[in-house]
């Protein structure tokens, strides 16, 4: 995780695919900014940029030693839309506790709509925070190096909020957005995640259709943006079936507003379907539902139970790993999950893996995905919906 600053000496044009999300364009020269975005430490190190900079440098995260005042938080860097409600419910639990006298968040990356909208959460920062903004704060508090717990989220899942609010101390935030009402009978499907190990299997999706179809109306809500999830648009069985690709996350929360029953899996569309007080079934495979649900009683878990030689469900990771130039899951690839351990072996076990990788996955699922019960799923989605 690079945590980084720079200044420019002069701007210049951006033209990457990320530049709509990272708006370089803005910042002034001679400022001095902090970063934790993994792409620009990339690109801004490329010695064809050098020209543009005064300097760029990796910067030490330190630990507080008390906390005073005025508090930063600095999140990881590429946060999922699920980790960005979870690490809002918390801070807003902490601002409301009144422990603070001024509350910010740096590297909200995409998601400062979360944060801004749908949390009233003020002082956020996008990509970027100049050192004179930094210095408003007394406290600059990195999540992932002061909390244990969240320090090996890619390997063992924790309940985000649940760990910062016990770290602070503070109440657990209640929703205030009321139930809707009056909405139209169907049943939606959110099947994507980052991961293809937290992907609902093409097999799955189809068999839930061919089952309900003639019952009710399905939609199934995906994103043209992921190769997983194109890949499995070509797969479906979409006779009597509308498919939405919604564009923005602004357009995705619209659409989870009116849904009237949701399949989920551990994806950022089951966080906004809490938040909105949405009923549904979650369908578990590598992270357990007392982390995701965290006693959430409008969408019920249909757990994942498989066992192997090599793991039991949930095994509490977030995506695959590489070990000896092997990318997969703990099954797939053969390995006890006490071999990763060693926080050493965590930090290069995550190290040059391709995305482009992940859809091998999607053709062929890891084995707790494969061995579903579908059957034993369709009857609880029949008893849960009516």
């Amino acid at each position: 995780m690079p945590y980084f600053s720079f200044s420019l000496k002069k701007k210049f044009i951006l033209t990457y695919k990320f530049n709509s999300e990272i708006n370089i364009n803005k910042l002034e020269n001679n400022i001095k900014y902090f970063s934790k975005n993994t792409k620009l430490w990339k690109l801004f190190n490329d010695k064809k940029f050098s020209e543009y900079f005064n300097f760029i440098q990796y910067e030490k995260r330190n630990k507080i030693i008390s906390l005073g005042k005025n508090i930063l938080f600095c999140l990881p860097p590429s946060i999922g839309l699920g980790d960005s409600v979870e690490y809002a419910k918390s801070i807003k639990s902490i601002i409301e506790s009144n422990k603070f006298k001024k509350v910010g968040v740096a590297f909200v990356g995409k998601y400062s709509l979360i944060f801004r909208k749908y949390f009233q959460i003020e002082n956020i920062y996008q990509e970027f925070i100049s050192e004179k903004s930094l210095n408003l704060f007394d406290s600059v508090f990195h999540v992932t190096l002061e909390i244990d717990e969240l320090t090996n989220q890619k390997f063992q899942r924790t309940d985000i909020e649940k760990v910062i609010n016990s770290y602070f101390n503070v109440k657990k935030f209640e929703n205030k957005y009321p139930v809707s009402k009056h909405l139209k009978k169907k049943l939606s499907l959110f099947p994507i995640s980052s991961s293809p190990i937290r992907t609902m299997p093409i097999y799955l999706i189809n068999h839930i259709i061919k089952k309900f179809e003639k019952r009710i109306k399905i939609e199934i809500i995906l994103d043209r943006s992921s190769d997983m999830s194109n890949l499995i648009e070509k797969n479906l069985y979409v006779k009597n079936v509308e498919i939405l690709n919604p564009k923005n996350v602004e357009e995705l929360i619209s659409i989870i507003k009116k849904i009237y029953f949701g399949i989920f899996m551990d994806s950022g569309p089951l966080h906004i379907a809490k938040l909105f007080n949405k009923k549904g079934v979650l369908i578990t495979s590598s992270v357990g539902q007392d982390i995701l649900l965290n006693k959430y009683d409008l969408i019920k878990s249909f757990n994942n139970n498989y066992s192997s030689d090599y793991c039991s469900s949930p095994c509490g990771l977030v995506d695959l790993f590489s070990y000896e130039n092997k990318i997969g899951c703990y099954d797939s690839i053969k390995i006890k999950q006490n071999k990763f351990s060693n926080k050493q072996n965590l930090f290069f076990s995550q190290r040059g893996i391709s995305k482009k990788k992940h859809i091998n996955f999607i053709s062929n699922p890891v084995n707790c995905l494969k061995n579903i019960e579908k059957n034993e799923l369709v009857k609880m989605i029949e008893e849960s919906i009516n």
